[in-house]
Formats: C-alpha cells, structure tokens, sequence
C-alpha cells in the first residue's frame, strides 16, 4: 500500500468537471471528488451558463478549499463539448480526470486509476467500469461493461473494434496531459461526444488500460447530457431510434470519419508524436480510410433503388465490412431496406 500512495504522489492530479443546470445533484459530486483517499490537486469547474443554484452549491461545498477548486462562469452557453475543451485546457496537472455533474465517485477511484497509470509510462488512457443507478441512486443491478458486453470494454481494443462503437464515457476516464496537444481542439461533429473523441484519438497514439471494477455510480436521471438508448430505454429505444434517424445518418456518418481522418493525419505531422507510436497511428488511419470507403458507398447505395442495391451491398457483406465496421446483418439489411 506505501508504494501505490507513492505512485500517486509522483502525479499532480486535475479534475475537469463541467455543470449546466445541476443543482439537484453536483453536490454530492463533487464532495466525493474532494473526499477522495487521494484527493485531486486541482478541481477545474466550468459551469456553461447556469440558471438555477448550481454556482450557489458549488461555493458552499468548496467553501474552504479555495487552493483546490477553480469556478469558471461561462458568460454564454458553449455546449457540452466545448465547455469540456475549456476545462480541459484550464487543466494543469499530469493525469487529467473528466467528471459529469450527477454522478458520484468512490473513495478509491483516483488512487485506483493511478495505480493502472504507474505500470507505464507510454499508457495514455484508463477508464474503468461504473454502477448505473436511477435518479435516486439507486443500483439498477446494471454495470457499464455488463451493458455493452459485445463492445469488449474490459480487454484490449483494436481499431475496427472501437469504429463500430468507442462505448467510453468520459466520466470513467482519465488521461495523461500529453494527449492535449493531440484532442485539441475537439470537434463537435455530430457522432463524436467529446470522451469518444478523447478516447478513440488516445487509442491511435498511446496504450490504454481498462480497470474491470466499478469506481463510482453513474447516475441516469432521463436529462444526461450524452443520450444513450441502451442505457436509457434498451433495445426496444434504440430501435425506434435507427426508425425516425432517417437517411441524413449516412452522410452524417460519413462526415464524422472524415474528421478523425483529418485529425490523425495532423497528428501525424505533429513533432510531439513519439517514434514508437507513428505504426499504431499508421494502423488507425489505414482503418479510417477502409471506414471512409465503406461510408462512402452506404452514402451512395442509398439514392439507388432497392433491386440496384443487392448487388453492391452483398459484395460489402461477404468483404466483411458490415461484420468489421457495424452490426453484422442487421446493418446490411437496414441499408438494403431503408426508404
């Protein structure tokens, strides 16, 4: 135990946590953040334009912490991704961790991720596994890694493993402060929430770890501000989604991968991105431009009619592209049928 305290000892530790309109719960937050058995060096709260009694709360519960927590008011609304990219710059730590406004931490979360951080220098990321509760906190026997179980999130990742679906929430993370030079700016291309975008570029250029235990309880109150069907309403909610979402996905889909694509192929100028990292990222961006094909042509396919279809669609099918990038057969009927 002496040498997992002095491994966090050697981090100065920053916490990005962003507020809008959480007066219901961010005290308890961030008094399990500020409780920890390794407390955070700094606590960067950017609060995106509050107007109910968030700020009040914050106040009263770092009321005497003054040399820790930093309250930020954003004079206009940013946005979810963009009031993360102000406290994230704001950070000055080693090991930046993000925080939602509603959820709430266990006493040991940041000693256990920096534990996961001592074993190497070249890991980048570590997430972990998350109890999910209703609005009163109240386990729903559910975990984060138990609801996506077909995305793997507790063994490692490869690339077209994360294109079919990143699945890392933000407030499970945390991250070396060199990735800042690399995620900055984030984009706010519709499809990459601000920690799948943290997470899939920390994956490109770095190792990761995975912590298979809950850290803390991830609250699902029907107001979160990252939207997720599986979590929210099962199968059934996702499905009515992939009904109403229309044909504009596939340009919008498209377009995000082009995105990353174009991040990647800045990183990889970037003098920052260290020789033993250049193939991995040469191996994600060989992936991005395979996704960007088959993008492409799910965006095309759609203008044909259906009899005009079959025949490009079974051809991506049995390349495996449909299997490799999303849903299997499910997806391949989808864009087969779709109006």
């Amino acid at each position: 135990m002496q040498g997992e305290n002095l491994i966090g000892q050697n981090y100065k530790i920053s916490v990005a946590l962003c507020t809008f309109n959480g007066g219901n719960f961010i005290g308890l937050q961030l008094e399990s953040i500020l409780n920890q058995s390794r407390p955070p060096d700094e606590v960067i709260i950017c609060d995106d334009a509050s107007t109910d009694d968030t700020i009040a709360i914050l106040r009263r519960v770092a009321a005497g912490r003054s040399s820790t927590v930093r309250i930020i008011q954003n004079e206009k609304k940013l946005g979810c991704v963009k009031n993360f990219e102000k406290a994230i710059k704001l950070t000055t730590g080693d090991i930046i961790f993000l925080s939602d406004q509603d959820d709430v931490w266990f006493k040991e979360k940041i000693a256990s991720v920096l534990i996961a951080f001592g074993e190497s220098d070249n890991i980048g990321l570590v997430y972990s596994d998350a109890i999910i509760t209703n609005a009163a906190l109240e386990a729903t026997g559910c975990t984060l890694f138990g609801r996506r179980k077909k995305m793997h999130l507790s063994g490692k990742r490869l690339p077209h493993q994360l294109m079919r679906g990143v699945g890392i929430n933000g407030c499970t993370m945390a991250f070396r402060s060199c990735l800042k030079d690399f995620i900055l700016p984030i984009s706010e291309t519709e499809g990459w929430g601000h920690d799948h975008w943290i997470a899939f570029i920390a994956h490109a250029v770095m190792d990761n770890r995975s912590i298979d235990k809950p850290l803390m309880y991830y609250r699902r109150h029907g107001h979160n501000s990252g939207n997720d069907p599986f979590l929210d309403g099962g199968w059934l909610t996702n499905l009515r989604g992939l009904a109403t979402e229309g044909t504009t996905a596939y340009a919008r889909d498209l377009y995000r991968w082009e995105v990353m694509l174009m991040r990647l192929d800045k990183i990889e100028k970037s003098q920052s991105l260290l020789l033993e990292y250049r193939a991995r990222l040469n191996i994600f961006k060989g992936e991005c431009e395979q996704r960007i094909k088959f993008a492409r042509l799910r965006e095309h396919i759609k203008q044909a009619g259906r009899m005009k279809r079959i025949m490009p669609l079974v051809h991506a099918l049995l390349k495996g592209n449909y299997h490799r990038y999303l849903h299997g057969i499910k997806s391949f009927f989808k864009d087969l049928l779709i109006l």
